[in-house]
């Protein structure tokens, strides 16, 4: 392993994580977070530890730096890892567009097509830097925040995928983020990682179908230990057939999401249902408690609006998709249509697929 130069934005359970996993396993840490955010991380600047238990590398990590300063956080990087919601994605954009240089390597922790929205913004303010974008098909841990400086894993992937823009640099890439991740494998472009993400199928659909469940438990609910039964998970099935039928029009041979759980560990092989209910790294995990919960409000947005979007513009129906869109919509009140990661927004509306497939490989319009 090469010790790298990596800085991690963001403040909530995961990058604080990553973080403290990379600071522990011998890399130079920085960790910046919005100023306005500063109270929900205010423990972990003023001594720069982050205390890490559970399934993964355990003790108290320190970091060379935390900083809210983006020109601070910036300098010098490899590596400019955003562990964040989707949501985030395009506020990042807005602020580094005038920081990257030359050289320099923006990681999406996961990304959902963030990579398509991230590059889309920078260059729209005029960001003309030599960089790349990649993406993660998940975050690398099922981990919680469990005090002002720590955080505990419950399960932590071996392995996962990236998709990196423009795809002809992936093995550049590869070799730098295998010195953090050295199971990382490679997609064959931020299509593939974008689509291989399991949270759009695997959260919003269950919640909403359990909504009544979750307002009426004041809290006490338990998503994939009473959330998750036979009917929901057959639901889930249906939405991933859509998934994989767009995967198929892009030239992609996609796994089911339950072949891929499996596949990084997360549970039994079986359906969908026997490798949730089986997971012993996600059924401990409490909530979501209220409907307000990113289950829906980033992965119906962020994920489902663009998947359904793809899929109409080569070619494929997503019907139940674009059900739980709906529900969604009128369960939040919030037109996710309009607010959501559009293929708009990620710079590829009328995209042909073929033309779409070389974009994402080299970068370049044509």
């Amino acid at each position: 392993m090469n010790p790298r130069r990596i800085t991690i934005m963001g403040g909530g359970h995961g990058a604080r994580t990553v973080a403290a996993d990379m600071a522990l396993a011998g890399h130079t840490v920085t960790l910046f977070e919005f100023e306005k955010f500063h109270d929900n991380v205010s423990a972990i600047f003023e001594n720069r530890k982050i205390d890490i238990s559970g399934k993964a590398r355990q003790g108290t990590a320190e970091l060379a730096c935390t900083t809210h300063d983006v020109a601070e956080a910036t300098e010098g990087a490899e590596l400019v890892v955003i562990v964040v919601p989707s949501l985030a994605h395009r506020f990042y954009a807005e602020a580094l567009a005038g920081r990257l240089s030359d050289g320099q390597h923006v990681v999406l922790v996961p990304g959902t097509f963030g990579s398509l929205e991230f590059i889309a913004g920078v260059r729209q303010l005029g960001c003309d830097a030599e960089i790349t974008v990649s993406e993660l098909d998940t975050l690398p841990y099922a981990t919680r925040i469990q005090g002002p400086t720590s955080v505990r894993v419950f399960h932590n992937l071996a392995t996962f995928g990236m998709g990196v823009l423009p795809s002809e640099r992936t093995d550049e890439v590869l070799g730098l983020f295998r010195d953090l991740y050295p199971g990382t494998t490679g997609y064959r472009d931020v299509l593939e990682a974008g689509l291989s993400n399991c949270n759009p199928i695997i959260h919003p659909l269950g919640v909403l179908m359990n909504a009544g469940r979750i307002e009426y438990s004041r809290g006490e609910f338990w998503y994939y230990e009473e959330g998750i039964t036979p009917s929901t998970a057959r639901a889930m099935e249906k939405l991933d057939d859509e998934r994989i039928a767009i995967g198929r029009e892009l030239g992609l041979e996609l796994p089911r999401q339950s072949e891929a759980l499996h596949a990084v560990g997360y549970g039994p092989k079986g359906d969908l249902w026997e490798v949730l209910k089986g997971s012993k790294g996600l059924t401990p995990i409490k909530g979501p408690t209220v409907l307000s919960n990113r289950y829906v409000t980033e992965d119906i947005p962020t994920g489902l609006v663009c998947w359904s979007q793809l899929g109409e513009a080569v070619g494929v129906d997503t019907p139940l998709m674009k059900a739980t869109i709906e529900l969604g919509i009128a369960i939040a009140g919030v037109n996710y249509w309009q607010t959501g990661r559009t293929l708009r927004r990620c710079g590829i509306d009328g995209m042909s697929a073929e033309t779409l497939r070389q974009y994402v490989r080299t970068g370049k319009r044509m």
